[in-house]
């Protein structure tokens, strides 16, 4: 019974600090408010207003006008990219062809052995042939994943 009267005033207790927590929280954003005085966006009459002619010039570096020789070069660079990308996935086609036709190999082979062994056992032999198939799934699963991501339309 103590331990839940006990229990009973912890959970008040909690209560009332989050109450006071939130009425806290409250007044410190309405006072920030009142001290920012954006009150229909009108300028407060004891700021000075701002004058735009005795600003810092903007760094030209950071922040370069568009011109046609930069529009130029990045419509080759993207063209260059794109051609990069189309090489990228022609190579990585032909890879995934490649480790396919080993995988379909290795599994026919593998089935083969496992058909002509007991089903209870497998060798060795059959083990790695089964490690090195799961390998190649893998790999040409992370390829596929790798073309879903570098295409134009991105991943889908």
């Amino acid at each position: 019974m103590q331990f839940q009267a006990s229990l009973l005033s912890s959970f008040r207790w909690e209560l009332r600090m989050r109450s006071l927590r939130s009425v806290a929280s409250a007044l410190i954003l309405a006072s920030f408010a009142l001290s920012l005085d954006v009150s229909h966006g009108q300028q407060s009459p004891n700021m000075p207003a701002r004058d735009v002619v005795n600003w810092p010039p903007m760094n030209t570096v950071s922040n370069p006008v568009p011109d046609a020789n930069r529009f130029l070069e990045s419509s080759l660079q993207l063209k260059e990219s794109q051609k990069r990308n189309i090489l990228l996935n022609i190579q990585r086609q032909k890879d995934m062809t490649l480790e396919t036709a080993e995988l379909l190999k290795l599994a026919s082979e593998l089935k083969a052995e496992t058909d002509h062994s007991s089903r209870n056992q497998l060798s060795v032999v059959e083990l790695r042939k089964a490690e090195l198939i799961e390998k190649l799934a893998k790999n040409v699963r992370s390829k596929m994943a790798e073309w879903n991501d570098i295409r134009p339309g991105g991943p889908q």
